[in-house]
């Protein structure tokens, strides 16, 4: 079956305390952690939506899809409300969200969750004992009222705002099947990871 029309968004607007930096303008190899970002979901996506702090400069980017950039309508609440304010900009039946820190996301996982995403709401893989909802596919119509008022409730975790949705969990070992290496949850959320992160890339892993 063909796969469903797909927008990628890209939280970039987060605090970055641990980062010291704005982490979506740091370099890797040369290029800004969300350039990596866009050309990672640039094969499998019909448009991107970029959520950014109010006040954030994001860096020049290059793309073959469309680029929606909108600004944190919560600004500072955390990823929750980043998800919220990128749903409402979101077109397609269905979204894939990152952060703009996993450089090495795979085109192939992507792939897979949208996959598996026909008869849920979200689809989250667990990986080393954790879900990762920001590596994730949602559908934005049903997601964003659960999630809008969990953030009104004051709950701003995300994976508690999946309580009321259909979720389709992927475990780790289907996962690796598609990511072997589980390259996609490698996070540059600290400056040590990118040279972590840079030194696999030399070695071609």
């Amino acid at each position: 079956m063909t796969a469903p029309p797909l927008t990628g968004l890209i939280l970039a607007g987060g605090k970055s305390s641990r980062f010291g930096s704005d982490k979506a303008s740091a370099l890797l190899g040369g290029r800004p952690l969300l350039q990596w970002a866009v050309s990672a979901l640039e094969p499998v996506v019909e448009a991107l939506v970029i959520v950014k702090s109010p006040s954030q400069q994001l860096p020049p980017l290059v793309a073959s899809v469309p680029i929606t950039v909108v600004d944190d309508e919560y600004n500072a609440l955390g990823p929750l409300a980043g998800l919220v304010t990128g749903f409402a900009a979101v077109t397609t039946v269905l979204c894939f969200a990152t952060a703009c820190d996993a450089p090495l996301l795979s085109a192939a996982l992507v792939r897979f969750l949208v996959g598996r995403a026909r008869e849920a709401d979200v689809v989250v893989p667990d990986v080393e004992g954790f879900m990762q909802p920001l590596t994730a596919v949602y559908r934005p119509l049903t997601c964003r009222p659960s999630f809008a008022e969990g953030i009104n409730l004051g709950a701003l975790k995300i994976v508690p705002a999946y309580a009321s949705l259909r979720t389709i969990v992927i475990s780790e070992d289907e996962v690796r099947t598609v990511d072997p290496g589980l390259r996609s949850f490698r996070n540059a959320n600290r400056p040590e990871r990118l040279a972590e992160i840079l030194a696999l890339l030399d070695a071609g892993e």
